[in-house]
């Protein structure tokens, strides 16, 4: 058993990331409530340990909304002049499904080892009780996609 039942791709993602903002859960809720009013729908959420008193946030969303959300990032700047995100558009969100992960240890490891033998630029990395998720660049996501499927021999 390998633990992996099914893998997805999405295609033309975009990350936003926050570097280096306050640790302060109040600014981080605010960023998302002013997506959610410009109706722009987010999926992959990564908030990264802080470091003294700031953190850096990451999250994924549908690339077609970019216009939108330079809109929206440039205005919130205005509000928090220090606050400086990177784009990056042009991703692919590779989604590793199995309810069997839920009691098996191991596949996390084995999925990232599979990417590094391609030398896959991992964006961003999410999991769940039954799912993983992996944000890779467009250039690098043919290999990967071959690499997790040999692995978990879903070919």
């Amino acid at each position: 058993m390998h633990g992996v039942d099914n893998i997805t791709v999405t295609e033309d993602v975009s990350l936003i990331t926050f570097g280096k903002i306050p640790m302060d859960l109040s600014l981080i809720s605010d960023i998302f409530l002013q997506f959610s009013e410009a109706q722009i729908n987010i999926d992959m959420i990564s908030l990264a340990a802080p470091r003294g008193d700031t953190t850096s946030v990451s999250f994924s969303l549908p690339s077609d909304n970019l216009v939108r959300v330079l809109e929206l990032v440039n205005r919130y700047r205005e509000a928090h002049p220090s606050l400086k995100p990177l784009i990056a558009g042009g991703n692919v969100k590779i989604q590793l499904f199995g309810s069997g992960m839920r009691d098996m240890w191991g596949v996390a490891a084995r999925a990232m080892a599979a990417l590094a033998r391609t030398g896959a630029e991992l964006m961003l990395i999410t999991t769940s009780e039954v799912d993983i998720s992996f944000l890779v660049t467009r250039a690098h996501y043919e290999e990967a996609l071959a690499a997790l499927q040999e692995e978990f021999e879903l070919v």
